[in-house]
């Protein structure tokens, strides 16, 4: 394998770009000028992973999410605000009438979350807000202020 590095100067700026080409056969080589010095070459950076959550230490405030449905439901809530546990936060219908409930305690920040309804998972219908998640489909996002 060969190196060949190409710098062009433009308003002022120098780009340079380094390639590596298989030799097959060894032509003569031509008189060029001397190269000029460049720095040395930057290691790539590792892959960025999924940006954390944007949470801002500030006080905790009460969040209130419901969500309407059949009565009788089992009905959960889960987010990157509890590691995404579809069994750690029930809501809960005091009348009877499918409107299920729940306050979670968050710090202000902004944060993914999704319903867990008979054991299928729902975005929050009364919210426009949603990102596309690693599996291909939705999740709600809230902004805690």
């Amino acid at each position: 394998m060969q190196s060949s590095k190409n710098s062009s100067k433009a308003s002022g700026s120098s780009r340079t770009m380094t390639t590596k080409t298989a030799v097959v056969k060894k032509a003569p080589a031509a008189k060029q000028a001397p190269a000029a010095k460049q720095a040395p070459a930057m290691k790539k950076a590792p892959a960025a992973k999924k940006a954390p959550v944007a949470k801002m230490p500030g006080k905790r405030k009460n969040v209130i999410f419901q969500v309407q449905t059949k009565p009788g439901s089992k009905v959960y809530i889960a987010g990157d605000f509890n590691a995404w546990n579809h069994r750690e936060k029930e809501l809960c219908d005091d009348d009877g009438n499918g409107l299920y409930q729940v306050a979670v305690e968050l710090e202000p920040g902004t944060y993914e979350y999704k319903f867990h309804i008979n054991d299928s998972w729902c975005v929050d219908p009364e919210n426009p807000k949603f990102n596309q998640n690693s599996m291909g489909t939705l999740n709600s996002v809230i902004i805690v202020e």
